[in-house]
């Protein structure tokens, strides 16, 4: 049996909650290597029977006998209640791995494929395989003869892991496909056929929404039946919810949980066209903190009493249908967020003329989606390009409740930190942290903090041009479009080269990516770098530290700094990682406690940054962000159980 290192991973610290929240944290880790060994004893299982049964697979008649004795048992959901049957199953799919793929399962990866299997979600280091794991995950789950999705961060890594796992899938008689947003739907309808699909939550979720609303209601088998005798031709694109496997966990299953996926078609409205143009030209009259104030605990906006005056002065030259008080200022709010909130190149771009939404946690484009309540008007009349008419709201979802409906939820990330509660509460779900097979080497510094963005750009840009006279590979992450342009402006201006990685270079990024490990590069990303993104490290920079991350300022979560940090180090490898951060950053503006900003003011008044304080005023910062987010989706998922118990209620007494 291979040796194992049993040294916990660097863990983001735990929050100071209350008492028990901390016993919480220790009552789970207790449980957590419990059953962590119970794992691992079956594991040793595992290679035993590895000894015994693999010298026999060489025979194509015996390894045939073995799959369609597991396939037989995994139709009548038999296979992972037997545990010798289902080691047996795993020798098997460890043998196929290594022959068709070159790639031996390591001890950690089947101790993960136990555990999902058994429906926990699992934390595994990044570069420990997980690709690998979901897919010995998938086989045995797809051999039951039902749908079984696995969802991934993007379009890109859908088509490439669908495409690399292949041979190891139909080895084992399985077929497998990727959908994405582009294929037409006949394609889709025939790739969900697969017994084991790639796709995104974001198009798996729109083609469900799709099929609900094409029938009124999910297709049952004695509808569909009744069709099929007519000869009516069925349209719906998907064959059923029953088994998904969640790569990337923490992002899917949270932060992107309670955004709802609407299903819109456009409606004509010259009306609405007419008021948007002239709630911006009413806005551009009004000044933040003189006419209105925002109400970040309401999410709204209080107009002063010049504000109102402003309102009353113009409320005549709008459409009849504006001139109530109430839909005036919505249609005002919706006009303030397109001028004050969102921004050009952070949460949109502009492609042919059009507003193109920009997903805020991966940093990609999101073309086809649009904003609700005429805000996606608002942002196209402030961005000056041509009004698309509204959309009207045909069917709509949470991600949340759209993977309750699944049969069978597992999944797995490398940062599942600080949200055991959380997912246990919203999927009834355990998470298990499994240690990683090799000792990290990954090097996290300390906070590098200064007074302002333009000398923390001044010092990132001096330590890169250290690094690259060095020869060393650097990556720069960046949470915003508008910076990595910005920072790729500074590099010119100095004459080094580098490579752009944005939403806007959606084409490049697997040539990009693919080279960001050898000598000299320098790649500006945003967080597209963060998330399922393998940068492979020439031997001779490896030899001299590995891969270098600069990290330029911190998000809201912290498991999205420790993503775009995991790019470096992995599999044991060497890597440093270095954060910085400024005063004026976007975090500590909007998130650090309110009885900390006078604090934050003080430093910026005196020049004062040391990095122990900085470093503790961002972690709390982080902190008091992550609690608004979890009471946010608290709030959502509560409105939602209410509103379901309230039409149970009028159902069972109308």
């Amino acid at each position: 049996m291979q040796a194992f290192n049993f040294s916990e991973p660097k863990p983001i610290p735990e929050p100071p909650f209350a008492i028990w929240s901390k016993l919480q944290v220790a009552y789970l880790g207790r449980l957590n290597k419990r059953v962590l060994k119970s794992y691992w004893q079956e594991v040793e299982k595992i290679n035993a029977l590895s000894e015994q049964l693999e010298d026999t697979f060489i025979d194509p008649s015996q390894l045939e006998k073995s799959l369609n004795q597991a396939r037989g048992l995994a139709r009548r959901d038999l296979l992972v209640k037997h545990r010798e049957s289902l080691y047996q199953a795993l020798v098997m799919l460890r043998y196929i791995s290594q022959t068709r793929l070159g790639l031996r399962p390591y001890d950690v990866q089947l101790v993960c494929a136990l555990a999902m299997l058994d429906g926990f979600i699992v934390q595994l280091a990044p570069g420990e395989g997980k690709t690998l794991t979901i897919s010995l995950v998938a086989s045995i789950m797809g051999w039951s003869g039902q749908p079984c999705h696995v969802i991934t961060a993007n379009d890109y890594l859908a088509e490439r892991d669908a495409k690399e796992m292949r041979p190891f899938f139909q080895a084992g008689h399985l077929d497998v496909d990727a959908i994405t947003q582009q294929m037409a739907p006949a394609d889709k309808h025939q790739a969900y056929q697969s017994a084991v699909v790639y796709s995104t939550a974001k198009q798996l979720l729109a083609d469900f929404l799709h099929d609900k609303l094409l029938f009124g209601a999910m297709p049952s088998r004695a509808r569909l039946s009744m069709q099929a005798l007519k000869g009516e031709q069925t349209q719906f694109l998907m064959r059923g919810l029953f088994a998904v496997i969640v790569d990337e966990a923490d992002s899917i299953l949270i932060d992107d949980a309670t955004t709802p996926l609407i299903i819109s078609a456009p409606e004509p409205n010259p009306l609405l066209v007419e008021a948007v143009y002239k709630a911006k030209d009413l806005v551009d009259l009004m000044q933040p903190r003189k006419d209105y104030e925002f109400e970040k605990e309401r999410s709204g906006i209080k107009f002063s009493r010049s504000g109102e005056e402003l309102i009353k002065k113009h409320q005549p030259s709008f459409p009849r249908l504006w001139h109530s008080k109430a839909r005036i200022e919505d249609l005002l709010y919706q006009a303030i967020m397109a001028r004050d909130h969102f921004k050009l190149d952070q949460h949109y771009v502009l492609v042919e003329d059009k507003v193109v939404i920009v997903d805020e946690s991966t940093g990609r484009m999101m073309p086809g989606r649009s904003w609700s309540y005429g805000l996606h008007q608002a942002v196209e009349a402030r961005a000056g390009v041509e009004l698309t008419d509204p959309s009207k709201t045909m069917e709509k979802m949470s991600f949340q409740n759209f993977f309750k409906l699944y049969h069978r939820l597992t999944g797995a990330s490398g940062t599942l930190q600080n949200i055991h509660h959380e997912i246990f509460h919203n999927y009834k779900v355990r998470i298990l942290e499994v240690p990683s097979r090799l000792v990290s080497k990954l090097s996290v510094k300390p906070y590098q903090a200064y007074v302002n963005q333009d000398k923390k750009i001044q010092a990132l840009v001096e330590r890169l041009m250290l690094y690259h006279q060095q020869g060393w590979p650097v990556l720069i992450g960046t949470r915003r479009i508008y910076d990595n342009e910005k920072l790729a402006q500074v590099l010119d201006e100095k004459g080094l080269p580098y490579e752009l990685l944005n939403a806007k270079h959606l084409e490049r990024e697997a040539a990009i990516v693919q080279q960001a490990g050898m000598p000299f590069k320098i790649t500006l990303a945003t967080n597209m770098a963060g998330r399922g993104t393998d940068i492979k490290v020439a031997a001779d920079v490896l030899a001299q530290g590995g891969l270098r991350v600069l990290m330029l300022e911190p998000h809201e979560s912290a498991r999205v700094d420790w993503q775009l940090f995991g790019r470096a180090g992995r599999q044991g490898q060497p890597g440093q990682a270095i954060p910085y951060v400024s005063l004026d950053d976007e975090l500590l503006k909007e998130h650090l406690p309110v009885w900390l900003k006078p604090l934050r003011y003080l430093c910026q008044m005196l020049a004062f940054t040391p990095n122990r304080l900085i470093s503790l005023l961002v972690y709390l910062s982080q902190q008091n962000a992550h609690n608004k987010a979890f009471r946010k989706r608290r709030l959502v998922n509560k409105n939602v159980k209410d509103s379901k118990e309230r039409l149970s209620f009028v159902r069972s007494t109308g």
